[in-house]
């Protein structure tokens, strides 16, 4: 498979999907509670919930992101993530602002957030990225500079920020380096004292306890895997946004 289509698989995962999604039991989002804690706090965002007023959120990413496998960017985490939140503060408007690009590097990211990130007034940037990267393979220095620059600006402006790792199934894991960039951008979010949403981790663990067989999935159920999948990341988002905020 060329770059091009390792990108696409990566950034898909192998789900394409299209319709509303369908009716999802909790228990499926369930995760062990030493994959959720939260030690890293969203003190902007915290206040303005606090004051019952309106909260921007900025989603940045790569194709997970803007919802493109999907149909339609409200069966992408984003909105899911909006949907979610508005249940848990249902007292302060929440709007989730979708600014996903499909085969994106970190550092194309960076170079939109002047048009795409800060012209919304978020409080809370959401940024989805290393894929591109693996499978570009780029080099971990840059993708590590990158991700420092993207940080450095968005605290700068006194915006609180989240990170999503990779997605995981076990065919692109074999063909594609994503440890090495895992664990950078880990490393870089503990050094900056920012949350890294575990997204890899989340969705490895599904697939070992076969809650979601990522893999090994009918073509015509490949959409209602997916949409469950999204609809679950996008809980688990509010979730440890939630746990940031207490």
């Amino acid at each position: 498979m060329n770059r091009r289509g390792l990108l696409r698989a990566a950034a898909t995962v192998g789900l394409a999907f299209f319709g509303a999604p369908p009716a999802r039991a909790e228990h499926e989002c369930e995760v062990p509670p030493e994959m959720m804690q939260v030690a890293v706090k969203l003190p902007h965002l915290a206040a303005r919930l606090r004051a019952h007023e309106p909260v921007n959120i900025v989603a940045i990413g790569g194709a997970s992101t803007t919802g493109t496998a999907a149909g339609s960017p409200d069966l992408a985490y984003p909105h899911r993530l909006q949907l979610a939140l508005a249940k848990l503060f249902p007292d302060a408007p929440i709007t989730v602002v979708n600014k996903g690009v499909p085969r994106q590097s970190t550092r194309q990211m960076v170079g939109r957030f002047a048009t795409d990130v800060t012209p919304e007034d978020p409080i809370l940037v959401v940024w989805e990225t290393g894929i591109s990267d693996a499978v570009r393979g780029i080099e971990v220095d840059e993708f590590t500079s990158a991700l420092q620059a993207g940080i450095d600006d968005i605290k700068n402006r006194s915006i609180d920020i989240l990170l999503v790792d990779m997605q995981f199934s076990r065919s692109t894991a074999t063909v594609i380096d994503f440890e090495r960039y895992l664990t950078a951008l880990h490393r870089v979010a503990e050094v900056n004292e920012v949350y890294a949403f575990p997204r890899y981790e989340m969705m490895r663990y599904w697939s070992e306890q076969n809650v979601f067989n990522f893999d090994e999935v009918a073509a015509d159920e490949r959409a209602r895997l997916a949409a469950r999948v999204y609809d679950c990341i996008g809980h688990q988002l509010a979730h440890a946004i939630g746990l940031a905020v207490q």
